[in-house]
């Protein structure tokens, strides 16, 4: 496909705008992180692609059926380590594994324990000026869980708690909802499932306590199902990926009010190739979102935005009838879309109500065709990337 080039101005903006994003850079579920220069080239892919036909459906087939992401009832587990010692390690660019175990509990009762190695991850939360508790990576012997929840993983990230207040609980769900709402819309997505997780530590004196986590699709499953592979390729513009993929997701991180995305510096945004070479985003990581609207969360200072409860549009520009179309799938899913708060766990009921209220607000506003025409035709930026 062609891809053109951009101005030396416009290229100023777009970096200006994606180092901003990086700023406010949050967590990365499916261990990406922001890249303060990016480089030019994807990485060699280590095999021949695309596989054949009976290949790609294999691998298609296999992601699937992973039971960890075959439910949305929350899976509850406890995992013993020394967290003193693992939660020390904030260093970016660690891989050191710590052991530890982690047991499945069914019916209350606690499964045997099964042998791990654990590690903090993420980039910004962890960092201790952010999070208490950082979020983890669990790696096992497939071996070990075969038979359980967690068969056919060898590693699983977990979004923990962050910190201790209950407030943090609420994120934690609203960031789920925000998963939950985009794979009601389309398969381009991480799966998610809301997970109980008890800490036991090693350490005899201090007592274990249980907290709301979510547990993250690997972006390469992701792309298995899609019958793509993953390809981190930064420095994108908007005519350099499939352009439905792309106003989808923007019209998506509109409506729940995220400006935390950026395809020129891969933050926050998946890239997947299928088999014809068609280039494909999804998006991931919404804790900077209105939708979730955590207190920590503000907008890029390069956009103009007081607080993250105010929506942007970012692009790209299209004709309202492309728009139009573009928004019949949130229209047809409006009724299941606005049920999800309800249907979640644990959810206090003023955090609900205002998860609500700003989805009301995006379908007050596509149904009305002048608001339409002004938020996302008249008044988008002709830019050519973000």
């Amino acid at each position: 496909m062609l891809v053109r080039f951009v101005t030396a101005a416009v290229l100023a903006s777009a970096l200006a705008v994606a180092v901003a994003d990086v700023e406010t850079a949050a967590r990365a579920p499916h261990g990406q992180k922001p890249a303060a220069a990016p480089a030019e080239q994807p990485p060699k892919p280590p095999k021949l692609w695309p596989p054949d036909a009976a290949a790609l459906a294999k691998r298609r087939l296999n992601a699937e059926a992973l039971p960890l992401f075959s439910s949305f009832e929350p899976v509850e587990i406890t995992i013993t380590a020394d967290f003193k010692t693992v939660q020390r390690d904030r260093d970016v660019d660690s891989k050191t594994l710590y052991p530890g175990t982690l047991a499945i509990v069914t019916a209350g009762a606690a499964g045997p324990p099964i042998p791990i190695q654990l590690r903090t991850r993420g980039h910004v939360r962890r960092s201790t000026r952010v999070c208490e508790f950082a979020p983890l990576r669990l790696e096992f012997p497939k071996a070990a869980v075969k038979g359980t929840v967690f068969a056919g993983l060898d590693f699983v990230r977990l979004g923990t708690h962050c910190q201790s207040e209950r407030i943090y609980q609420q994120y934690t769900l609203k960031e789920y909802l925000a998963n939950r709402l985009l794979l009601t819309l389309t398969p381009r997505a991480l799966r998610a499932r809301l997970a109980r997780v008890t800490y036991a530590d090693t350490d005899a004196g201090k007592q274990p306590y249980t907290r709301l986590g979510i547990f993250f699709e690997d972006a390469d499953d992701m792309a298995k199902r899609l019958e793509a592979r993953e390809l981190p390729v930064p420095r994108q513009v908007f005519n350099a990926v499939d352009q439905p993929s792309l106003l989808f997701m923007s019209l998506f991180q509109y409506m729940i009010g995220n400006t935390d995305y950026s395809i020129f510096s891969l933050h926050n945004v998946i890239m997947i190739d299928d088999a014809k070479g068609v280039r494909y985003v999804a998006p991931y990581d919404f804790d900077y979102s209105g939708l979730v609207y955590a207190h920590y969360a503000t907008p890029a200072k390069g956009l103009g935005l007081a607080s993250v409860r105010d929506r942007m549009y970012r692009g790209p520009c299209k004709t309202v009838a492309e728009v139009e179309q573009a928004l019949q799938p949130f229209r047809d899913k409006q009724a299941e879309l606005l049920a999800l708060p309800a249907s979640l766990p644990d959810f206090d009921d003023g955090h609900r109500r205002n998860a609500e209220k700003f989805l009301n607000e995006f379908f007050e506003l596509i149904g009305r065709p002048d608001r339409i025409k002004k938020v996302f035709v008249t008044d988008c930026k002709p830019l050519d990337g973000m």
